[in-house]
C-alpha cells in the first residue's frame, strides 16, 4: 500500500452531483486534505442527481469562484470535470478525481442513471484515475460519513498503488450502519435490480398539471452483488466500472445474422 507520504502530492480534483452545499462534499473534500493540501473543487450549482454522463451542448455554462481552489458551475456533474479539466486546472491536471460522497447509494441499475458515477467516467474516458463514492441511507440524510473517514483514506491509497485499466473507474459504497456492525471490504459485482419507472400525474394549486417520475425496484438475489452487500449484508464495496458498453458476448451472433447481407 502506498504510504501517506507519496500521496501528499497529489494533486486531487473533487466533484459531485448534489451540490457545491452537500454534507456529502464538505466531508469528502475533509477527507482529500487529510491526504494531500493540493485539493480543489468543482461542483454544480444545485443538485445534478441523475444526470448520469450528461453534457451541457445546447447553453452556456458559468464559473463562479466561491474561494481558493473552490468552484461552482452551471453544469452537471460531467461539465465540472471537463470545465476543471480545460479551464481551471490547466497548469496540472489532477492525479485523482474523487466524485461524492453522494447522499444515497449507487449500485446496481441505478449506477447507469447516477450523476455521481457519471463524473467519474467523465474522469475516466480523459485517462484520469477517478473514484465514485457513495453513503447508503434510508432515514434521514446523513450529516456526518463515519465510514467514509475511516475506510476512504486505505482505499484510497491502496487503489493509488496499482494501474488501472483505460477508461475505468471504480465505485465505492458505504453501508447504513454504525462502525461496529461493518463486516469489512469486498470487492463487488455490479447487482441487477427489477426497475419499474413510473409516472405520476399531479395538478398544482392552479390546476395546471405537472409529472413526477419516480422508480419501484425489486431485488435479484444474487450473492456478491453491490445492492446486497451494502444494503443488506453492512459490506463497504468496491466495483469496477468501465466507459464502454458495447455488449462483446452478442458480437458474434450479429455477425452470423449479416453474414449474407440479405
Amino acid at each position: 500500500m502506498v504510504s501517506k507520504q507519496a500521496l501528499s502530492g497529489l494533486r486531487i480534483l473533487i466533484v459531485n452531483d448534489d451540490s457545491i452545499h452537500s454534507h456529502g462534499i464538505k466531508a469528502l473534500e475533509r477527507i482529500a486534505n487529510s491526504i494531500t493540501p493540493d485539493v480543489w473543487v468543482v461542483a454544480p450549482e444545485v443538485g445534478q442527481s441523475g444526470k448520469s454522463f450528461s453534457i451541457t451542448f445546447d447553453s452556456i455554462l458559468r464559473i463562479n469562484e466561491i474561494s481558493p481552489r473552490k468552484f461552482s458551475t452551471s453544469g452537471t456533474p460531467a461539465d465540472c470535470v471537463f470545465v476543471a479539466l480545460k479551464q481551471i486546472l490547466i497548469d496540472k491536471k489532477p492525479d485523482l478525481i474523487l466524485s461524492g460522497i453522494n447522499h444515497g447509494a449507487n449500485v446496481a441499475d441505478f449506477i447507469s442513471v447516477s450523476g455521481t458515477v457519471g463524473a467519474a467516467l467523465a474522469a475516466a474516458s480523459q485517462g484520469i484515475k477517478s473514484i465514485a463514492v457513495s453513503q447508503h441511507f434510508t432515514k434521514e440524510s446523513p450529516i456526518k460519513f463515519p465510514l467514509a473517514d475511516h475506510f476512504l483514506p486505505s482505499i484510497i491509497r491502496k487503489l493509488m498503488s496499482i494501474n488501472w485499466p483505460e477508461r475505468v473507474c471504480m465505485n465505492v459504497n458505504f453501508p447504513e450502519a454504525s462502525f461496529g456492525e461493518v463486516k469489512g471490504i469486498r470487492v463487488a459485482k455490479q447487482g441487477q435490480l427489477d426497475v419499474t419507472w413510473n409516472v405520476y400525474q399531479r395538478e398544482d394549486p392552479v390546476e395546471h398539471r405537472y409529472y413526477w417520475i419516480h422508480a419501484n425496484y425489486e431485488y435479484q438475489n444474487e450473492e456478491g452483488t453491490d445492492v446486497l452487500l451494502v444494503e443488506k449484508e453492512n459490506y463497504v464495496t468496491i466495483t469496477p466500472l468501465r466507459y464502454r458498453c458495447e455488449f462483446e458476448e452478442y458480437l458474434g451472433k450479429l455477425e452470423e445474422l449479416f453474414a449474407s447481407n440479405s
